[in-house]
């Protein structure tokens, strides 16, 4: 990767002429006219993505809709559970428990990784975990 950190080096050290000529001959168009401390990083930023790939499709997709407006894209914030939270939920007749710990979930005296693994295991069939538990998510700002 030293190439990567010469080349990153020298896109930092070009002077006007030479950032405008850089410009050109990547993104063949004139140089537009910002920050040169911004052009330098879209550069670095255009050299590495052509080097090792850009962003994924989905997320690609989910900024262009977040720059649009349209937050039904984005996808759902975390839930976040802190350790020693317990979780109960009946289920035909049943009193379940889950106890929300440091490594993930513990049920039945097992340690699970998610809760939707737990639901599965109590219905018999795919559920969501945190809606199977009645667990609501934070609203978007």
């Amino acid at each position: 990767m030293g190439w990567l950190a010469n080349d990153l080096d020298s896109i930092a050290a070009l002077d006007g002429a030479a950032l405008a000529s850089a410009w050109a001959e990547i993104f063949a168009a004139p140089m537009p006219d910002i920050a040169p401390s911004l052009l330098r990083r879209a550069l670095a930023y255009e050299r590495q993505e052509r080097k090792f790939g850009g962003l994924p499709v989905v997320l690609r997709k989910q900024l262009e809709a977040a720059a649009a407006g349209k937050t039904s894209a984005m996808p759902e914030p975390p839930l976040k559970l802190k350790p020693g939270t317990r979780l109960m939920r009946e289920w035909n007749g049943t009193r379940y428990s889950v106890l929300v710990t440091a490594d993930g979930f513990d049920f039945a005296g097992r340690t699970w990784s998610s809760l939707t693994m737990i639901a599965r295991q109590i219905t018999g069939s795919h559920q969501s975990g945190p809606r199977f538990f009645g667990l609501k998510r934070p609203k978007r700002p």
